[in-house]
């Protein structure tokens, strides 16, 4: 074991977070909890971490509780992490014990309502909408967002996407899910422009190879795209909770109005499809793959 008063506060945290490693969003969500805990514009722990006292997570639970423009979930999720960072540090270093409240404290009734859009679905207009102020106000973000609107594809599908994982002749993208590997197939439109983009992003930013780079040449962070999209959805005239997602889910209902069959929608989204025989995966080709998605593409403006 190694004594808590060798090393400093960020060399704790990142040695904290480098267990974590293995996900890049629970990494950014653990380092934006305790952050809360001890960033000046939040509660503002100032000492070494060596020195937390019971006092202080008893004054930093009390912070939370009052807080009026957090819901009680995330107040709840800063409070679990920040209790496992204690937790962890006093199992990995010599040199450092504390009490964590638990029975001594609980949350007050009133908190700011969660913020929740798993309901959240865009119509064909709305879709439209989007697409028309994108390519007007930012190109890159125009196609960024045509891919989530036309595939459905996860946001970390989209962020990991390689350039020449792109086919623009077969118009499809290849990408890496939670299941393996994914294929999805696009527009003969979206797959010129992306051959267009293809051509121009190569040769300025050569790598890393990631179909779609920051400004500065860096692959996407986890956030960036549902920021981006929740900083400017007023600005389209749109007054709902739009995420990544929402693009997926709207696709899917729009596919089922359309009267696509509950087993073509799940083959066409990427889904693992537990109750389709693997056969008709096998027997279905290209050119079958295709004429599907075409059939069932919703956005044909």
């Amino acid at each position: 074991m190694s004594n808590i008063t060798d090393f400093t506060n960020k060399e704790i945290i990142t040695k904290y977070l480098n267990h974590y490693r293995h996900s890049k969003q629970s990494q950014n969500m653990r380092k934006s909890s305790l952050n809360y805990f001890f960033s000046e514009d939040y509660f503002g722990y100032e000492g070494d971490i060596k020195d937390i006292s019971k006092s202080d997570l008893f004054d930093y639970h009390d912070y939370l509780n009052h807080k009026e423009d957090i819901s009680l979930t995330t107040k709840e999720n800063k409070w679990r992490i920040l209790t496992s960072f204690i937790q962890w540090i006093m199992e990995y270093y010599d040199g450092f014990l504390t009490i964590i409240p638990s029975k001594t404290v609980s949350w007050k009734p009133n908190h700011k309502q969660a913020n929740s859009n798993k309901n959240v679905v865009l119509t064909k207009e709305e879709i439209k909408k989007i697409w028309n102020y994108l390519e007007l106000n930012n190109f890159k973000y125009y196609l960024i967002f045509r891919v989530f609107s036309e595939t459905g594809a996860r946001k970390s599908e989209i962020i990991d996407a390689k350039y020449d994982d792109v086919n623009i002749e077969k118009r499809y993208i290849k990408t890496t899910g939670k299941k393996g590997t994914k294929i999805y197939y696009i527009s003969k439109e979206l797959a010129e422009l992306l051959e267009i983009h293809i051509k121009e992003r190569k040769p300025r930013n050569p790598k890393p190879k990631n179909l779609f780079v920051t400004n500065r040449g860096n692959k996407y962070r986890s956030r960036a795209f549902n920021l981006y999209i929740q900083k400017h959805i007023k600005n389209i005239g749109i007054d709902k909770h739009v995420s990544c997602h929402t693009f997926r889910r709207s696709l899917n209902t729009e596919r089922k109005k359309m009267g696509c069959s509950n087993e073509d929608r799940k083959i066409l989204i990427g889904h693992a499809v537990q109750d389709v025989n693997i056969n008709s995966y096998v027997k279905l080709n290209y050119k079958d793959f295709i004429k599907m998605f075409d059939k069932w593409n919703p956005y044909k403006f």
